[in-house]
């Protein structure tokens, strides 16, 4: 063999065994020459891979931790794709990392969809409660809708409405809107349109029937097409179910008075008198068909006798009548027929008739017509003729009518 050939021969083995020997280093590199070469970063996603959130509210990642060979390596993640929330749909986060050689690329991905499951939220201009009288003109305010996805959807409000100011009664002014998710909303503006103007309603009440004079008060409002509420005690309502059934029929209002009109049962607790007073609305029910919406406390609202029994009840139980679906009425005109049994009949008729002239807003007349109240039935005759005759209309209390309520002393 020529000398060149074997030294062509020489350094091709010297080479294999170089590379050999290199391979094996690269391998299992013992001596850990080539570590930072080969080391494979890590990525550790926190949260899930896999993220749902709602539109409108900003997407807040929930972070990684990335270490090279033991080494914290965060600050060197590189993270590519956003997430806009204002539109749905699904995006992807992509975090990726190198070893501090730029070698060994790892990337981990997250993916994050965007959906809509909020309703647009309405805001209704002007007052909610709007009230007018009889032959007024109604101006809707309009309303105002906003998405947190779709933003402004105030063009896409649809209203509809019942409004009838030629007639009295209690309107609804309906607002609706959807996103282009689908999802609705509803807002609704209340419209009463009352017969009221300056002295010419007069609503009489009477509290603590029925009993036969409240028969003889029924026929009397029936001579003059009167209508008024009565605050019935609910006790009293066993044997005298016809009154009830003839009330409803001719016109009138059914309002609850307490079962007992018992101070000292009635007073004891909020849970008490609402358990009371509740008999009486169900017993009413039961009678008529109809559940009352209107009451009137024992007393009044004003009552201080109610503090002998549970100080402060009055200013709880007058929070809690809208939560158990009660307006609730007290008076502004007093015939003064609560002062005892037999009041002379000029009297009651003087103190209702001045009253009524004086009161130019809501006349709420007070009177009572249990069994020994005769001297009130004779004086009604006398209001119902003079007040007719001087123009007045006399009609009930319904959730149409501005409540009267007097200051609340316990």
């Amino acid at each position: 063999m020529k000398k060149s050939v074997k030294i062509t021969v020489a350094v091709l083995i010297a080479l294999c065994v170089a590379l050999a020997a290199f391979l094996l280093l690269w391998q299992f590199d013992v001596f850990g020459i080539f570590k930072e070469y080969k080391a494979v970063p890590v990525i550790t996603l926190a949260g899930s891979k896999k993220i749902v959130t709602e539109g409108g509210e900003p997407y807040e990642d929930p972070g990684y931790k990335a270490e090279i060979d033991g080494v914290d390596a965060t600050d060197r993640v590189k993270v590519e794709g956003s997430v806009d929330t204002r539109k749905t749909g699904d995006y992807v986060i992509t975090y990726s990392l190198t070893n501090f050689k730029d070698r060994n690329l790892v990337s981990v991905q997250r993916a994050v969809t965007v959906t809509d499951n909020t309703a647009p939220v309405i805001s209704v201009k002007g007052d909610k409660k709007v009230r007018l009288m009889v032959g007024a003109e109604y101006n809707d305010a309009g309303a105002t809708a906003a998405d947190k996805v779709d933003g402004d959807l105030s063009k896409n409000i649809k209203i509809e409405s019942t409004v009838n100011t030629a007639e009295k009664g209690k309107y609804t002014v309906t607002y609706s809107v959807s996103d282009k998710a689908g999802n609705s909303a509803k807002a609704v503006r209340e419209v009463i349109v009352s017969k009221l103007s300056a002295g010419s309603v007069v609503y009489l009440t009477f509290d603590d029937g029925p009993s036969e004079n409240t028969i003889k008060i029924l026929d009397l409002l029936k001579k003059y097409d009167a209508h008024a509420t009565f605050f019935v005690v609910g006790s009293n309502i066993p044997g005298n179910e016809a009154i009830l059934k003839r009330m409803v029929k001719e016109g009138h209002t059914i309002a609850v008075h307490t079962y007992t009109h018992d101070y000292a049962a009635i007073y004891s607790s909020p849970e008490a008198f609402w358990k009371d007073n509740e008999k009486t609305r169900n017993l009413v029910k039961k009678v008529t068909g109809k559940t009352p919406v209107i009451m009137r406390f024992p007393g009044g609202a004003s009552n201080t006798v109610s503090a002998d029994y549970c100080k402060g009840i009055m200013s709880t139980l007058t929070t809690q009548t809208k939560s158990h679906n009660y307006e609730y009425f007290d008076w502004n005109i007093s015939s003064g027929d609560a002062e005892g049994d037999g009041v002379p009949t000029k009297s009651l008729y003087v103190n209702m008739m001045s009253g009524i002239r004086e009161n130019y807003e809501t006349p709420v007349v007070l009177m009572h017509d249990s069994g020994a109240k005769g001297t009130t039935v004779q004086a009604v005759a006398l209001v119902l003729k003079k007040a007719t005759a001087e123009g007045y209309s006399f009609d009930a209390l319904d959730e149409t009518v501005p409540a009267v309520h007097h200051g609340v002393n316990n």
